[in-house]
């Protein structure tokens, strides 16, 4: 458990991370360039309902020991795109301890990404996530960083990935992970996790309700989150090549049937974004075999332009009649809409060149922002 001391760090704290409570965004993004000039781009108005949760992602490949200055290189970037304001930071695909070398030897590289993050002055929420193999390296790290800068910590809790033994509920999991902490649950966030949403599943508002009233009978959290994401791993089957295909948000529409019939404390709205929770690594997700796409969100529905071809074979040029085909819907907002949208409309237009695929992740992203914390703003 770590030290009681984080109780008296949180006495005479008011921080909030999600100040809008269920009217609030949070947005889980990756570090990407892409992702994060969408952050960066964004509307001080878009930016009073956003709450990011930064997710940085580490090598396919880690070496034995990170560098210190790679580290830091990573946390500067993301304080670039948010600056001061409050965002959740966890890492993906980095082991929390794993060695970094320091000016006094080696250090795990969360502490590292922690200590950086606390440099530059960062308001960040770090995060522990929550599953059957939980680290106490990650337990331990999280706990002193809460301890050292008094903003509390998050608990992201994957609830439908977490097997239940006999005599535990999702009630007693998060307490206990509350408890070794130790901190009081009004201090702390919960980020209920759904994961990828497969149209292929059935997931009803009434269940992940009910899943929900054992969350909120931990305590008061500080705020509760639902996150959840439509976005494939991959297009291929979902969208045809040199097609604009539709797929459905079935996380706003799950959280929207929530709205309706709220299950007690009604969560914030969270997602991914337009990508699939895992970092990129084939066909649409990044890979040689890639091909061209722009993702648009409208109302309930998420719209992609897909390319013919792999990007390797076709170039980029194919980015500007992708954009083309956007910019000829009635769906399209209109470049004055969000940083995202001009991009759009400027490629379409011959202004500016085509980028390659992190450039449109950072217009889809962009536009998604606005797109989501108008929704809730009505």
């Amino acid at each position: 458990m770590v030290s009681d001391a984080i109780q008296l760090a949180f006495q005479h704290s008011d921080f909030l991370p999600v100040p809008g409570g269920s009217d609030h965004y949070v947005a889980a993004v990756q570090n990407k360039p892409g992702e994060l000039d969408a952050l960066r781009h964004a509307s001080p108005e878009t930016w009073s309902r956003l709450t990011p949760l930064v997710e940085i992602v580490g090598p396919k490949k880690p070496p034995e020991a990170y560098k210190r200055e790679t580290v830091v290189g990573w946390v500067r970037r993301v304080s670039d795109a948010v600056g001061h304001r409050p965002c959740f930071l966890d890492v993906l695909r980095l082991r929390p301890g794993h060695p970094t070398t320091t000016s006094s030897g080696t250090g795990p590289v969360l502490a590292v990404i922690h200590a950086a993050a606390r440099k530059r002055g960062m308001a960040f929420v770090p995060v522990l996530p929550i599953s059957g193999n939980d680290s106490r390296d990650h337990l331990r790290l999280v706990g002193d960083a809460a301890a050292c800068d008094g903003r509390g910590a998050a608990l992201r809790y994957p609830i439908r990935r977490i097997a239940l033994g006999p005599g535990t509920t999702h009630t007693t999991v998060l307490a206990s992970a509350v408890k070794g902490l130790g901190m009081d649950v009004t201090y702390a966030d919960v980020l209920v996790d759904l994961g990828y949403l497969s149209g292929d599943e059935e997931l009803h508002a009434e269940d992940v309700g009910e899943a929900l009233k054992e969350v909120t009978a931990v305590g008061e959290w500080r705020s509760v989150v639902l996150l959840g994401t439509s976005m494939p791993s991959m297009l291929g089957g979902t969208v045809g090549e040199g097609t604009i295909g539709e797929l459905p948000r079935r996380e706003w529409e799950l959280w929207s049937a929530l709205k309706r019939d709220p299950p007690g404390r009604l969560p914030t709205y969270g997602d991914y974004v337009v990508q699939h929770p895992d970092p990129p690594h084939d066909d649409d997700g990044g890979g040689p075999s890639m091909r061209a796409n722009v993702r648009y969100t409208i109302n309930s529905t998420t719209l992609v332009a897909r390319g013919r071809g792999s990007v390797i074979q076709e170039g980029r040029e194919q980015y500007r009649d992708l954009c083309q085909q956007l910019v000829g819907r009635p769906e399209f907002a209109g470049r004055d809409f969000s940083w995202g949208d001009a991009e759009i409309a400027a490629c379409a237009n011959g202004e500016i060149q085509p980028g390659w695929q992190n450039h449109w992740r950072g217009a889809g992203s962009s536009h998604h922002f606005r797109l989501v914390t108008e929704q809730l703003s009505r």
